[in-house]
């Protein structure tokens, strides 16, 4: 397993984008472990199913400015 990638588990359902603020490409549910690829502000780029699927979730957090 690459180590560079965090495992955790989704708190909550939610959407899967092709790109931050792009068209939905799947959802998923509550439970689900994924791999965290990267990060860009509020987003993250995640891959489940050994890297097979992936795509970008909004994790909703908030920058403080």
């Amino acid at each position: 397993m690459n180590d560079s990638n965090s495992i955790f588990v989704l708190e909550k359902a939610c959407t899967v984008h092709l790109k931050p603020e792009g068209e939905i490409c799947n959802r998923l549910q509550k439970g689900r472990q994924v791999h965290l690829v990267q990060r860009k502000g509020s987003w993250a780029k995640i891959t489940w199913r050994n890297g097979k699927k992936k795509g970008w979730v909004d994790l909703g957090l908030k920058d403080k400015a």
